[in-house]
Formats: C-alpha cells, sequence, structure tokens
C-alpha cells in the first residue's frame, strides 16, 4: 500500500469536506444532505455540541501554555483536540474551504450560462439521496409519515412563496437609487442575451447595516444548510445575498481589505449560527430520532420542487451589485425565477437527461458505500 491506514482516513475525510464544500456552494443542495450521505451527521452534531464555556477555556489554557512550553503544549493540544474529535471536524473544514475557494468562481459561471444542465445534475443526486434517511429509520409508522410529509410542504412552500427574482430586482433598485444611477426594468420572460459589466460608480466601502445584514444572512444560512434539503445557498438567494457572497468569495484574490472584512463577518455569523443550531439538533435527534430522520427525509424530497431544472426565466436589462466596494452594472441578465415549466424545444433535453442519469449514478455509489458502513463508523 502507499499510503497508510491513518493517510486514508485524512483523504477520505478531506475529500467528505470537498463535497460539504461544493454542497454549501450550490442552491438548493444541502451540505445536511451529504452529512448524511457519509453517515457523519450524528457525529459531526455531537461534536459541535461540546463546544462550551469550559471547553473554550480549557482551549485558551492550552494555547496559552504552547507559548511557555512549545513542545509540550502542542502535544497536549492535540491530544485535547483528538479526544474531542475535533480534528475530525478541522479536516472537513479545510476540504470545504478548498472546495469553496476553488469553485465558486466556476459554480458562478455554470448557474448563470448552463443552469439547466447543471441543476439537471443536482436533481438526480438528490433523488436518489433520499434513500439514506429513510434507511435511517427505525420505524415507518404514522408519526413518521407526519413528520415526512410535514417536511415535504415545509421545502415546497418556501420555495414556492419566495421568488429570488424579486429579491435581486429589489436589491438592484435600491442600490441604483442610493448612488443615482436609474434602473431599466426587466423586460419579458424567456428572454436571453450576452451578460456584460460596467463600473457604474465607487463607494466608500460597506455599510454597518451591510455588515449586520451579513453576518445575520450567515447565522440563517448555516442553519439551513445543516438541515438535508435546506440549501444554505438558497437562503442566501432569498435574502438577496447569494450574489454578493459567491462575488466576494471570487475576488479574494485581488486583495482587497473590504472584501476580507466582509467574508470575516459573514464567517462569523457563520459560526454562531452553526453553534446555536448544533445544540438544537443534537437535542431533537437525542430525543425524537425517529420523527427527525423523517422529516429530514422529507426537506430532501421537498427540495425537488427547487431544483427542477426548467424554470421560468427573467430577463434583467440592467442588475445593479456591489463588488469590492463599487457598484457595478451587469447588463442583460438571465434571472431564474421559482417557477417550475416543463421543458420546451429550446431546453436542452438531452443534455439534461444525461446529467440527471449521471446525477444518480454518483449518489448511488455513495449510497452503496453508505449501505456497507458499520452503525459504530456511524
Amino acid at each position: 500500500m502507499f499510503f497508510s491506514s491513518s493517510s486514508l482516513t485524512t483523504i477520505k475525510e478531506l475529500l467528505m469536506g470537498f463535497c460539504l464544500g461544493v454542497a454549501n456552494i450550490i442552491p438548493g443542495v444541502s451540505g445536511g444532505t451529504f452529512l448524511l450521505v457519509f453517515g457523519i451527521y450524528e457525529r459531526v452534531f455531537s461534536t459541535l455540541n461540546r463546544i462550551n464555556k469550559s471547553f473554550i477555556l480549557k482551549c485558551l489554557g492550552l494555547v496559552l501554555s504552547c507559548f511557555t512550553n512549545p513542545v509540550q503544549g502542542i502535544k497536549n493540544l492535540s491530544v485535547f483536540f483528538t479526544q474531542n474529535g475535533f480534528f475530525f471536524l478541522f479536516k472537513l473544514a479545510a476540504g470545504t474551504a478548498v472546495a469553496i475557494l476553488s469553485l465558486s468562481s466556476l459554480m458562478k459561471y455554470l448557474l448563470l450560462h448552463h443552469f439547466c444542465v447543471t441543476y439537471s445534475l443536482f436533481f438526480g443526486l438528490i433523488l436518489v439521496s433520499i434513500i439514506i434517511p429513510v434507511k435511517m429509520l427505525k420505524r415507518f409508522d404514522a408519526w413518521a409519515v407526519v413528520c415526512l410529509l410535514a417536511g415535504i410542504g415545509i421545502t415546497v412552500w418556501v420555495s414556492a412563496m419566495v421568488n429570488p427574482y424579486d429579491k435581486i430586482k429589489m436589491k438592484s433598485d435600491h442600490l441604483a437609487r442610493a448612488y443615482q444611477v436609474q434602473s431599466v426594468p426587466a423586460a419579458g420572460l424567456d428572454h436571453s442575451g450576452p451578460e456584460s459589466e460596467k463600473t457604474v460608480s465607487s463607494v466608500q466601502g460597506y455599510s454597518s447595516g451591510d455588515y449586520l445584514y451579513i453576518a445575520l444572512c450567515g447565522a440563517l444560512a448555516i442553519s439551513a444548510t445543516v438541515l438535508p434539503g435546506i440549501s444554505g445557498s438558497l437562503v442566501l438567494i432569498l435574502m438577496g445575498a447569494y450574489f454578493d457572497v459567491i462575488s466576494a468569495i471570487s475576488e479574494l484574490k485581488s486583495l482587497h481589505l473590504e472584501t476580507f472584512i466582509f467574508l470575516g463577518i459573514f464567517g462569523l455569523g457563520v459560526v454562531v449560527g452553526g453553534l446555536l443550531f448544533a445544540r438544537l439538533v443534537s437535542f431533537v435527534l437525542a430525543r425524537y430520532y425517529n420523527p427527525t430522520m423523517a422529516f429530514l427525509g422529507g426537506l430532501m424530497a421537498g427540495s425537488l420542487y427547487a431544483l427542477w431544472p426548467f424554470k421560468e426565466t427573467v430577463l434583467m436589462a440592467q442588475q445593479y451589485v456591489k463588488q469590492a466596494g463599487e457598484v457595478v452594472c451587469l447588463e442583460n441578465v438571465v434571472v431564474q425565477t421559482n417557477i417550475n415549466i416543463l421543458p420546451t424545444g429550446d431546453d436542452p433535453l438531452m443534455a439534461a437527461f444525461i446529467f440527471f442519469v449521471l446525477g444518480g449514478i454518483i449518489m448511488m455509489l455513495f449510497v452503496r458505500k453508505e449501505t456497507a458502513v458499520a452503525p459504530a463508523d456511524r
């Protein structure tokens, strides 16, 4: 063998983190789904739930000891993290960060220019992945059916009631008014046109309101993404912050200070929201395991409504967005609404079908792997 057992485990956990990162930048695909697929859902939240006041104080004490006695301090800190399962979380986080940083620009391009084919792949992935929480049910009784239907209903209701286009248009008009530029209203449906970009004006950075709002978006997004079927990226779209976040990530290479501050505050919201929500998830799983799994399965099934690849589209002649301290005008932007339609002759039906099948095959391989995982590994 070229790799030791521990090395293979590290590689596996980094790859799982990478998959989580991919899921977290895809609207409609939940990181919680992949936590279930990999059989680590309960393990992750059990570990996060250990973070409390005494844990933080103990951790700070060990960090400080590294300065007085570096060798022994680092050894003690390593043992402490290993015993509490945090090296596992660090590896997941590292893989997630690599995926988000490396693929955000690609995902932005795919969603703008190959939406139908991209969502077809995601539809196939999630359709097959519903098997995971269903298999984890201890019994399929009437209460489980009620929870399953509730999960489906909530996800479909959220997806149907809040139109991403309305949020994008509202924010664009707000920027147009704020910086005294004239926003051109959207044209009719099902148009397309080349997207171009021009800088309208420079601004004095993000406001305190922007920072507070993006922290709130981060907290709500992470709370959603840990639930299978509820996408954190979809929440960002519904709150009108997805393009801001994905653009800021894409612009990290420009080393713009305000971009780092913006993403840092967003990340702070993610951390706080994740820690608070982890306690709720752990509490519910410990006391209501079977209904919770049925509800999670319902959330995943309901997310197929949002992931349907054929959507009614609106052409925005001009969309104003804020990027790295500047207001930028995107021209002829095709925006997907939340209205599902039947495919037309103009849609790439064959490519959509191929990628749908490919997504199903990929997830089936994960499902078969999950079957081989022993209960002790979960």
